[in-house]
């Protein structure tokens, strides 16, 4: 099918778990993290879509049942890390103290939970919303009664050292999103918000107790704060995130191209958004950073402010494609394929330095893991897409 198809096909091997679903990443994740599964079962549906199947049953298994400010669990909530070996937790739990078993400390699992679910019926032609309809309702709920706080997606942080204080896939983006108080709203994640609404539309006439006209009204208001909230007139461009004092990180990042696939920006907004991804301080010749290099906080081998992410760049590829801009989709496409052919693999981020080199793994303040299955999962679909 694409060249090192056996190679690529060891690393989802190596990372699949005994009840089918994929592990995030070797050595550190060896678990079931609802934000990476979901991604990796999304970039994978079309090669195998059981890879997906098994994910939502372990998820639907693990759903929220009651609220627990100690773990993040919430009614209808789901988890963000399970671990089903206990050594492997323990292992981890002696780096990370606070680590509970399973946590649901992820704004953006019962969200993408909704979104995947439809990915793989439409790819696969499953027809999964009536064997998880209760889970799908369940999720439905929390998200209109517990995840929408003044019309956006938001999440409050865990205490200090009793779980995590960035619940977005930006983790590990340090002040930049510590420093904002709760409840915080980070923008990618609105788009995750409006493609599931999207999602529940669709099938909101199979499922009794999903309300069509809530879910519109929704919609309508998501956009509109969003744009009041978070739009940089002065830039013509998305900020990373508001907090519940009204602060505003107004840091150029790669987060607003995570808008592109749900469909909620005008033509104009997705214009001006692609043009600043594709501007020199975001897009290298291997993909698109994580923050752009003219902020003063940018540093190419810390974690998430200036690296790469091949699930990042995935995503802002498959809005790309969705909308329309094809010419922006195959560069982004193969500048990710270059950093896979240049590396020699793809690990779970790697970086460029302001004069577009690539930087030695060895060299980040973080080694990233590898094999990743949301970064394993992005080349196959990239390379199966040339």
């Amino acid at each position: 099918m694409f060249p090192d198809e056996r190679k690529l096909s060891e690393e989802i091997s190596k990372l699949r778990s005994r009840n089918g679903y994929l592990y995030a990443g070797f050595p550190k994740f060896m678990a079931l993290f609802g934000r990476d599964s979901l991604i990796s079962s999304w970039e994978l549906a079309g090669l195998d879509s059981k890879i997906g199947i098994y994910t939502m049953e372990a998820l639907s298994r693990l759903q929220g049942k009651k609220y627990n400010s100690i773990n993040g669990e919430g009614e209808g909530k789901i988890l963000h890390e399970f671990y089903d070996d206990e050594e492997i937790f323990e292992r981890r739990k002696r780096d990370v103290p606070w680590l509970i078993n399973p946590n649901y400390f992820s704004v953006d699992s019962t969200l993408l939970y909704l979104i995947v679910m439809g990915e793989i019926e439409r790819i696969s032609g499953n027809n999964l919303h009536a064997k998880f309809a209760n889970n799908i309702l369940s999720a439905y709920h929390f998200l209109i009664a517990d995840e929408i706080i003044n019309d956006l997606v938001r999440y409050f942080k865990a205490e200090k050292g009793h779980g995590l204080q960035s619940q977005s896939w930006r983790d590990g983006a340090g002040e930049m999103l510590d420093k904002i108080e709760s409840p915080v709203a980070v923008v990618g994640v609105q788009g995750y918000a409006y493609a599931a609404f999207n999602y529940l539309e669709q099938i909101g006439k199979e499922i009794y107790g999903i309300d069509m006209k809530q879910i519109s009204e929704k919609k309508e208001r998501l956009t509109q704060r969003l744009r009041e909230e978070m739009w940089l007139e002065d830039f013509s461009y998305y900020a990373l995130a508001t907090g519940g004092n009204g602060e505003v990180e107004a840091a150029i990042t790669s987060d607003p191209g995570h808008l592109l696939f749900s469909g909620l920006l005008s033509r104009k907004e997705e214009r001006d958004i692609i043009d600043a991804l594709f501007d020199i301080d975001l897009f290298t010749d291997y993909g698109i950073r994580t923050l752009s290099y003219k902020d003063r906080r940018f540093d190419p081998f810390d974690y998430q402010r200036g690296s790469i992410w091949p699930n990042d760049n995935w995503i802002i590829a498959v809005g790309l494609k969705l909308r329309g801009y094809q010419n922006e989709y195959r560069r982004l496409r193969e500048a990710v394929i270059n950093a896979y052919e240049k590396i020699g693999f793809l690990p779970e981020y790697y970086s460029v330095d302001k004069a577009g080199n690539l930087i030695p793994i060895n060299m980040m303040k973080v080694r990233p893991c590898y094999p990743q299955a949301w970064s394993t999962g992005a080349i196959i679909n990239l390379l199966a897409e040339r």
